[in-house]
């Protein structure tokens, strides 16, 4: 994933420099100690410029492997945004790395009860009678299927009422 994120970033910066001002930066690297920091102050802003300049003739430039997020994070898919908060990761600090892995607990939370809320419609729609009126049971349905255990001695067992 780390691999991914630094080629990203690589096909940014080679969209955004040119071959001399990449011969700077490796010149830069024989200059005293002493004089680097203002030789990559001056290298920047060449960058600075060429980018003001190539955004100039090309106003909507096409950044490489860019693939834009859903609009919608709470009822679209969001695997998009479960993979950039994974790209952001090696680039994160201890306390990036825990809100980042929390974003994306509650994202993969979210997908699964989405999933969940529609394998019960499907259910309604199936067994229209096993979630039938107020005063009956809704798990009821289940327990006349082969194979499943009684459910309501299932809640029973874990001190739930049904």
């Amino acid at each position: 994933m780390e691999d991914k994120g630094t080629d990203l970033i690589t096909a940014f910066d080679s969209l955004f420099t040119t071959n001399k001002i990449q011969m700077l930066k490796v010149l830069l690297t024989r200059f005293p100690t002493s004089q680097q920091g203002s030789f990559a102050i001056y290298i920047k802003f060449l960058e600075l410029q060429y980018t003001l300049q190539f955004l100039r003739l090309r106003p909507q430039p096409r950044i490489p492997f860019s693939k834009p997020l859903s609009a919608d994070l709470f009822s679209g898919d969001n695997s998009d945004t479960i993979e950039l908060l994974d790209e952001l990761l090696p680039f994160s600090g201890p306390e990036e790395r825990t809100r980042i892995e929390n974003m994306k607990n509650m994202l993969q939370n979210i997908a699964k009860m989405k999933e969940m809320m529609e394998m019960m419609e499907m259910m309604k729609e199936m067994f229209p009678e096993g979630f039938g009126s107020a005063g009956e049971n809704s798990m009821d349905f289940f327990s006349g299927m082969a194979g499943m255990p009684d459910m309501s001695s299932v809640f029973e067992m874990f001190g739930k009422e049904v």
